[in-house]
């Protein structure tokens, strides 16, 4: 996937470690083959679509909500990469363990929506304000694969939040892919120092509420959620 989800948080916000994170833990959930979502800057009906697979498009209604059927292995075999390289895709650098080596993979990260405010790119993330100087950053991607494995190990995803005080952002992954598509969490705690310190970290592991509805942002809704 070469359209990346990018968590684009305010460059003048200087972020510190609130703790270690803890060692994620994979869990068995069942695979899905739709996805349920809501884009919250609905204008009127419209459209979202994935754009490098061809036809994986959905209507949306007056207030953005969607049901977007997936694509099965022979819409998605000329896309596919090694499973352990997916978390590229999220502009992440490094690669994974992956229990099958032979395993190939595709992530949707964002989508573009098509309504009366225009084309944009929207991504499953939401943002929040734990506490005066901490802030979290939950999304959701979905993750195909061709045949079950276990992706584990961590990447660098300091690209993807696109901080200029952030020169590394290790998150842990923890992944039983299954055979189909898999609903996969992201979530990325930071808190800021009036010492100017830098540090965050994340994790990614299966996602248990994964046929629950999402909501879909842009960059700049998600920037509003977590500003100072």
């Amino acid at each position: 996937m070469r359209a990346p989800l990018k968590l684009l948080v305010p460059g003048t916000l200087a972020l510190a470690s609130c703790g270690g994170t803890p060692t994620p833990q994979a869990s068995e959930q069942p695979t899905v083959t739709v996805i349920q979502g809501r884009v919250t800057s609905a204008s009127g009906t419209g459209t979202v679509s994935v754009t490098e697979l061809a036809g994986t498009s959905a209507a949306t209604s007056s207030n953005g909500s969607f049901t977007l059927t997936l694509p099965q292995d022979s819409a998605l075999s000329a896309r596919t990469q090694g499973a352990a390289q997916v978390m590229s895709n999220l502009q992440c650098a490094g690669s994974l363990s992956s229990s099958d080596t032979s395993a190939r993979g595709y992530l949707v990260a964002n989508m573009q929506v098509s309504d009366g405010a225009g084309t944009r790119t929207v991504s499953a993330v939401r943002g929040s304000k734990p506490g005066l100087l901490s802030r979290s950053v939950d999304g959701r991607a979905w993750l195909y694969v061709d045949k079950d494995t276990y992706l584990s190990g961590t990447v660098d995803c300091a690209k993807l939040l696109n901080v200029s005080q952030i020169a590394s952002l290790p998150v842990q992954i923890a992944v039983k892919a299954k055979a189909g598509w898999n609903v996969v969490a992201l979530k990325i705690d930071a808190s800021a120092s009036l010492l100017g310190q830098v540090s965050a970290g994340g994790s990614v592991v299966n996602a248990t509420d994964g046929s629950a509805q999402s909501e879909w942002r842009t960059s700049e809704e998600l920037q509003a959620q977590i500003s100072f």
